[in-house]
């Protein structure tokens, strides 16, 4: 899992590696700059001209080492600087010597009225790439004035840009784009992910991101680090193991609770995905007039007639005492509702069933504004939220959920006890102890109808098969992000739900090959 970081916990590493460690920072600086020249190299070939815009401070710094390389490779370079030359940093100052020393041409852009000196270099030279060196993750705030100006002339130009730890104008411990910002096609980032470099919206306008060793230890990372991003190693290994010699009684019994009338298909997609994870049975409790349809829908699953009311809902638990006893995982409220049955029947759940539980859509509806409810459950529960649902279950509104659904999902996981995955692009994974992950599949391909039914099949079959409820909440949302990916290449615009059960195959074989090859 790679540490993601946010600019205090990057400034503390810093400090360490210097202070404690006694690696001088300007040899950091050093191994930055080789980073960024590197990486511009392979992705940008054919660049011959090169302008990089330096900020005063250390990432400045790593401009100006970049340029002395650059030039030293046989590249023309051209560094404007940004801001006022007497407050440079003192590693910035002494790179800033060291380019001008190698022949590289340095001009001030010290007030609002010298961007003419950019203009001339975007028109007249021109550049074929531009270095973002600017501010690095020190910004929180929108830009204004001269920066502002200078991001949006650079952006007009449509010249490739590649970014030097973080683009212009993103804070590295948001999400959020807070105003005037330069996209990057490239970042070059230094020791570990920033958060903006993987949480939306942010993330969409930092092109591909590269992280670059600097010398700074990995443990020095990892102190205090509460978000991570998965990586297919490590979801390889928590796949379930199947013996060769095994029956469908060693890997569970998953009930699913959900359905209602003219809701068919969300039961029998999360079934089918249960059955192809590989659960040993399935077992759909649904309205009794449900029943022929999702009887149809999922060969390999049983089903359970329940009580309807008169309009095809489920009418109350009766007949899901004799079932439970059979479970060892149970996932509820794919297409529920939210009637007076539905909610009769989660209140009967959870105080019968101490098991594995996942709860999506109706049944975290059932759940607003108190999700106090679970925090008591021995075995925390999932909670599969999307951001309008994980409003609902705090009680805030859905636009607090997007500005910040890092910490909404901290929040809930922390008040339900629960690991909470708050779907969405970048999906959430909260730990109730503050630890999250960020899953890195999926795309666009994803929001349509049913997936989010997929996803608990997915998560639940995991759950029946034994795995711990963090386990099997990463592992499902690697398979289900990559079956998504996986069906963009047949379906462009959007994968219908029904096909992903049969893509999550290919999502897990993918896994097991990788793990094999490592």
């Amino acid at each position: 899992m790679l540490p993601i970081l946010d600019n205090e916990g990057m400034r503390e590493a810093d400090r360490h590696t210097i202070e404690d460690l006694g690696v001088p920072g300007i040899v950091l600086m050093e191994n930055a700059a080789t980073g960024v020249v590197d990486a511009l190299r392979e992705t940008f070939p054919e660049a011959r001209r090169v302008l990089i815009l330096s900020g005063p401070g250390n990432n400045g710094g790593d401009g100006f080492a970049a340029a002395r390389h650059l030039a030293n490779g046989g590249l023309e370079v051209e560094v404007c600087l940004v801001g006022d030359p007497a407050k440079l940093s003192p590693d910035a100052a002494v790179n800033r010597r060291l380019a001008e020393a190698f022949g590289v041409p340095v001009a001030v852009v010290g007030g609002d009225d010298d961007l003419a000196v950019v203009e001339a270099l975007l028109d007249d030279w021109p550049a074929d790439l531009v270095v973002d060196a600017l501010l690095g993750t020190g910004v929180d705030r929108p830009l204004t004035g001269r920066l502002a100006a200078l991001v949006e002339r650079v952006s007009s130009s449509g010249l490739p840009v590649l970014a030097v730890d973080v683009p212009t104008g993103l804070d590295g411990s948001a999400s959020v784009i807070p105003g005037p910002h330069l996209p990057a096609d490239l970042t070059v980032t230094f020791a570990a992910l920033k958060r903006c470099h993987v949480l939306p919206p942010a993330c969409t306008v930092c092109g591909e991101v590269a992280v670059v060793d600097i010398g700074i230890p990995p443990a020095a990372l990892e102190a205090g680090c509460t978000l991570r991003l998965t990586e297919a190693a490590d979801i390889a290994l928590l796949l379930p193991q199947r013996a060769a010699d095994a029956h469908k009684g060693g890997f569970g019994h998953l009930l699913i609770v959900a359905g209602a009338a003219g809701r068919g298909g969300a039961v029998a997609m999360a079934a089918r995905a249960a059955v192809v994870t590989g659960a040993g049975l399935v077992t759909m409790a649904v309205p009794e007039p449900l029943v022929p349809v999702v009887d149809g829908a999922c060969l390999e699953a049983m089903t359970e007639a329940l009580p309807a009311d008169d309009r095809g809902r489920i009418a109350g638990p009766a007949g899901l005492g004799d079932l439970l006893g059979r479970m060892t995982a149970l996932a509820a409220g794919p297409g529920l509702g939210t009637g007076d049955g539905a909610r009769a029947t989660l209140d009967w759940l959870l105080e019968h069933w101490s098991g594995p539980l996942l709860l999506d859509a109706d049944a975290i509806n059932l759940l607003a504004g108190a999700p106090e409810r679970l925090a008591a459950r021995e075995t925390p529960a999932v909670l599969t939220p999307h951001p309008g649902e994980l409003a609902r279950l705090l009680g805030i509104a859905t636009d607090e959920i997007v500005a910040d659904r890092l910490a909404a999902a901290r929040s809930a996981a922390r008040r339900a006890g629960a690991v909470v995955v708050a779907k969405g692009y970048g999906t959430i994974i909260a730990a109730p102890d503050g630890d999250a992950w960020v899953n890195p599949t999926g795309d666009v391909g994803l929001a349509s109808g049913g997936s989010g039914d997929v996803l608990t099949g997915t998560i639940g079959s995991l759950l029946a098969q034994g795995l711990e409820p963090l386990d099997a909440a990463l592992v499902g949302c690697w398979l289900h992000g990559r079956a998504g990916e996986l069906g963009g290449e047949l379906y462009p615009a959007a994968v219908p739900a029904s096909e992903l059960p049969a893509l999550l195959a290919d999502a897990w074989i993918e896994l097991e090959a990788g793990d094999d090859e490592g």
